[in-house]
């Protein structure tokens, strides 16, 4: 640990380089953090699973720190990284069907609850199973999608963090949102 904060003071202290120093973007890191929560959390992943996505983040991060010439290239692979790691989390854990089950079947089970109780459990499982929606989409729509709306970026930024030009980007947004309403509307959500 000790040495990690003398890596840090000695890249503070030779501060005369363009690049971000470690310690530099360790605050883009932070400044940036409720952003990339957003970004786990639109990407369907619990709290826990969002902590540790963001924990890997951040020491993929450390370890390319020579990279970047500036906040904002900093900024979108931070958001690039994000957005493929939770991919990952999805790819190996497939939780959202379980979750999905479990919250029905104690919907089942609380049939002699208030109805506050039932309209929460309701709300509960509509948000599952948009969720659950979401993430059957392909990655080429779920990206665009959840860094669109859950972090607000319009299709330029979008664009540049995916590789894409911003024509592709609003084309397949327009594609996730008609698969996603159709989706949900086969499923008695409507939107």
């Amino acid at each position: 640990m000790n040495e990690l904060h003398a890596e840090l003071a000695a890249e503070v202290d030779s501060g005369t380089d363009k690049e971000p120093s470690k310690s530099g973007l360790m605050e883009v890191f932070a400044s940036e953090m409720g952003r990339l929560k957003r970004l786990v959390a639109g990407m369907g992943l619990n709290a826990s699973d969002g902590e540790d996505v963001l924990q890997d983040v951040s020491i993929r991060a450390l370890k390319h720190s020579k990279m970047f010439k500036c906040r904002q290239d900093c900024v979108h692979w931070l958001i690039k990284v994000t957005v493929n790691r939770c991919l990952m989390e999805h790819r190996s854990r497939k939780r959202f069907r379980r979750q999905a089950r479990e919250i029905l079947k104690r919907h089942q089970e609380m049939k002699g609850t208030t109805k506050a109780s039932v309209e929460k459990v309701i709300d509960a499982e509509e948000l599952e199973i948009v969720r659950e929606s979401m993430k059957d989409l392909n990655d080429s729509l779920l990206a665009p999608m959840v860094l669109q709306y859950f972090c607000d970026l319009n299709s330029t930024e979008v664009g540049r963090i995916l590789g894409l030009n911003s024509s592709t980007v609003r084309s397949r947004l327009r594609e996730g949102r008609m698969i996603l309403a159709k989706r949900l509307l086969e499923r008695g959500i409507g939107t």
